[in-house]
């Protein structure tokens, strides 16, 4: 009784059915590119909540600030990716601290 048991879960990996694959989607339109004001509008934000703790020349660059992140997030955004492409992982092996010694 327990040899045909062990016989039918041997062969039960062979009987498996594999399900038929999926169909591709299609590749998601490119994103539109970002608004010309978005820097204007952000930098307004910023001078809200933050414009009695900064002067003229601090807002001047905090815009540019604002208008190379926008820049930066733009170029990013026409690299394209995969869909198994992940961050890179730095794996960095560090000894450990040694303990504490407690007094006896």
């Amino acid at each position: 009784m327990r040899r045909r048991f062990l016989k039918s879960l041997a062969a039960a990996p062979l009987a498996v059915v594999q399900p038929p694959a999926p169909t591709p989607s299609p590749p998601p339109s490119a994103p539109p590119p970002p608004e010309p004001r978005a820097a204007e509008l952000l930098t307004d934000l910023v001078r809200a909540r933050f414009g009695e703790h900064l002067d003229a020349a601090a807002l001047e660059d905090v815009k540019k600030g604002i208008e190379g992140a926008l820049q930066s997030a733009a170029r990013l955004r026409q690299v394209p990716l995969g869909n198994a492409d992940e961050p890179p992982t730095t794996f960095e092996a560090r000894p450990r601290r040694p303990a504490a010694r407690r007094p006896r």
